[in-house]
Formats: structure tokens, C-alpha cells, sequence
């Protein structure tokens, strides 16, 4: 079987490349992560993986083709625990998040960020993806639903390429 190959970005220390190629089924070919910290736990974890830094700065070239894109987009624009500037916060990066799915076309997106998302921003997430092409879903996975001892609501949305205008329930 050949393995599904992600592009991770916003990696942190790699918790959606950890989850993925569990299953047997992932390769993760490249992250893309800011913060110094994570970037060494992952290339302690992932020596052969290339890490790049800055979302701002990658381009599709940079890493070739992907069948997945995935990562947890900065939070700090939709969470009630901050300001909510929305696209006026500078950490507002689901615009690069997109363009690199605009560039490479990967069979599957999946994202995540705060429950304060469905509120403001998750509607030009979804318009950004369905009008590329992708059928969408969303979910709303609270942590104790995975053990956790508290709730902490976590919206998921995963796309999938879809040029005939197929919905979920339609795919093979």
C-alpha cells in the first residue's frame, strides 16, 4: 500500500504527523513550523523530514506533491480568550494555510483551531475551500470526548477534493 503523503504546517511538535502515521497509511514529507522549540523536537522525532519556518515564506515547489495538508492554524484571531480581531490580527494565517492548498491541490485538507472559529472565520474557511473545489465537513470534538479531563471544544474540518461537485456521502 502506498502511503498518503502530508504536508504538516503549524506542526507545533508534530501531534498531526504523530496521529497520521499511526495508522499505517502517512508519510509526512515536510513540516512547517516558527517556533524554535517544536522545530527541535521534530527534527529529533523526524531527522529526515524537512522543516520549514516560516507558512509565510513556503512555496508548493518547496515541497512538491502532497495527497494531505494538514495543520492547526494560529488560534489567536477566533478565540474568546483573546481579542478576536479576526482578519485584522497579524496572526490571521489562513490565507497561507489556503494558498498552499491553492498550489499544491492535495486530495485532503484538514484543519483545526478554537471553538470561537464557528463564530467568526470558519465561514471563509469553508468558502475558500468549497469554492476551490473541496466538499467540507466539519466537526466539533470537545477533548474529554479523547479522555481529557476537561472539555475544550476543537472544531475539525476536513475537505476533500471533489471536481465534479461531489458531497461526502457520494465519494468511493
Amino acid at each position: 500500500m502506498q502511503k498518503l503523503r502530508v504536508l504538516d504546517l503549524f506542526s507545533g511538535i508534530g501531534g498531526f504527523s504523530l496521529g497520521l502515521e499511526r495508522t499505517g497509511g502517512f508519510e509526512t514529507v515536510a513540516f512547517c513550523e516558527i517556533e524554535p522549540f517544536p522545530r527541535r523536537v521534530l527534527a529529533k522525532h523526524w531527522p529526515d523530514t524537512p522543516i520549514h519556518r516560516d507558512v509565510r515564506e513556503l512555496r508548493g515547489e518547496d515541497v512538491g506533491p502532497v495527497d494531505v495538508i494538514c495543520g492547526g492554524y494560529p488560534c489567536q484571531p477566533f478565540s474568546t480568550a483573546g481579542k478576536r480581531q479576526g482578519q485584522a490580527d497579524d496572526r490571521h494565517l489562513w490565507p497561507e494555510f489556503m494558498r498552499l492548498v491553492a498550489e499544491l491541490r492535495p486530495a485532503w485538507v484538514i484543519g483545526e483551531n478554537v471553538a470561537g472559529h464557528i463564530s467568526m472565520g470558519l465561514d471563509d474557511v469553508l468558502s475558500d475551500l468549497e469554492g476551490s473545489g473541496y466538499a467540507c465537513r466539519t466537526f466539533v470534538i470537545p477533548a474529554c470526548a479523547v479522555g481529557a479531563q476537561h472539555r475544550r471544544d476543537r472544531v475539525w474540518t476536513v475537505a476533500h477534493a471533489s471536481a465534479t461537485g461531489l458531497h461526502f456521502g457520494e465519494l468511493h
